[in-house]
């Protein structure tokens, strides 16, 4: 009879083969979930622009000049107001409750952002797309400035695009737009403001405007 021999791998160079595939895999698919992240965000931020951008103008020919607008009621001028014109799955106001247990903003340098957690009369809202809402900062006079990316504020509306997943990080895929008497501007575009804080020093509040004209996470 003619012997024959059958090759195969041995247990060790089976693993390995799977141990080089284990680190290939661990080096490449984080970059490339990544990647694939920063490619669906700039489209979601400026969808949100767009909402809250349409939103005001449709107000301004309902009930007139913005600086008539009840600013210093947050709660009135989302209810009578804003939230119509979005399309709202989920409303929390100022109760906190949009919000899972945990979920901890930070700032680009690292620092803790609670302007989406309950407390210090934050109206908060989930809208149909996923995308979480926290509306606050109102002044009655339009004059709230803050840092280089807010001039002449009445509102500011602040969104987490991919609602809770993470980063939940500022300049990452949570951004603001301001309310001005002269329109609504991405944080950090409105005349006189700049992207300064859109950096790891800063608190990334000013991406907001570098990511729409840009279209990209640069940073």
């Amino acid at each position: 009879m003619k012997n024959t021999q059958i090759k195969a791998f041995t247990l060790a160079e089976t693993l390995v083969t799977l141990m080089i595939i284990g680190v290939i895999a661990a080096m490449t698919i984080p970059g490339l979930q990544k990647t694939s992240e920063e490619r669906t965000v700039p489209p979601k931020v400026l969808k949100a622009y767009n909402t809250v951008s349409t939103a005001t103008k449709e107000l301004r020919s309902e009930y007139g000049p913005v600086k008539l607008w009840p600013f210093g009621n947050v709660t009135k001028l989302m209810d009578e107001m804003y939230i119509p014109k979005f399309n709202v799955t989920k409303n929390c106001k100022t109760d906190g409750g949009c919000y899972k247990a945990g979920y901890q903003p930070k700032s680009l340098n690292g620092a803790n952002n609670n302007d989406f957690q309950n407390g210090s009369g934050w109206y908060t809202f989930v809208t149909a797309d996923g995308m979480y809402w926290a509306v606050g900062g109102g002044n009655g006079t339009c004059s709230y400035t803050e840092g280089t990316y807010i001039k002449k504020g009445c509102i500011h509306f602040e969104v987490d695009v991919n609602g809770p997943k993470d980063p939940n990080m500022l300049g990452v895929d949570i951004f603001g737009f301001e309310v001005t008497p002269d329109g609504v501007y991405p944080f950090g575009g409105c005349p006189g403001c700049n992207t300064s804080s859109c950096s790891s020093s800063g608190n990334g509040w000013g991406c907001t405007a570098r990511i729409i004209k840009e279209g990209k996470i640069s940073w």
